[in-house]
């Protein structure tokens, strides 16, 4: 397997590494986090009482890991040209970054905290890295990986609310 392969297909892997975390953890750091939240934030009430259920969480980390998977699958049929490739590596950076400093201004562990400088930052570095190396053409463009990023994780909370209603 090459380097582009690597890249494209480690994107999946990389995520799997991080979202094992936050499935471990998330439903008991939801309970914490979400005393933290501004009150003018809308939470439901079942999440204010309870956090997220376990079942809640693993459906929104499905859900996203799906479109994670169409990325690595999109990156690795075009040896990495695709621009929803490209974009969703670089929401993946940004998000870990996202965990990073969600973590510094609560002065709290956030879900996903740990792996985010061991696993996706660097994954991320590498990656983006490999593609310039390779001449691969940059397609990345920040608002689009953001919007992709977001759109991922309502998407998840989506589908999570609709399939659990945070239901155990």
């Amino acid at each position: 397997m090459n380097r582009i392969q690597l890249a494209t297909t480690g994107l999946f892997a990389a995520w799997m590494g991080h979202d094992l975390e936050e499935l471990a953890t998330m439903s008991d750091n939801s309970r914490v986090v979400v005393t933290q939240l501004p009150d003018w934030l809308p939470v439901p009430a079942s999440v204010q009482e309870h956090g997220l259920t376990n079942r809640y969480v693993a459906t929104g980390i499905t859900t996203v890991g799906q479109i994670i998977a169409a990325a690595a699958i999109r990156g690795y049929r075009t040896h990495g040209c695709s621009a929803f490739y490209q974009n969703v590596l670089l929401g993946f950076g940004l998000h870990g970054l996202g965990h990073l400093g969600m973590s510094l201004l609560t002065r709290s562990y956030i879900s996903g905290v740990v792996t985010s400088p061991i696993i996706v930052i660097p994954f991320w570095l590498w990656a983006t890295r490999t593609l310039n190396q390779a001449g691969v053409p940059n397609r990345r463009s920040t608002p689009a990986a953001i919007a992709l990023a977001a759109a991922s994780i309502a998407s998840g909370h989506l589908a999570a609310a609709l399939l659990t209603n945070n239901r155990p």
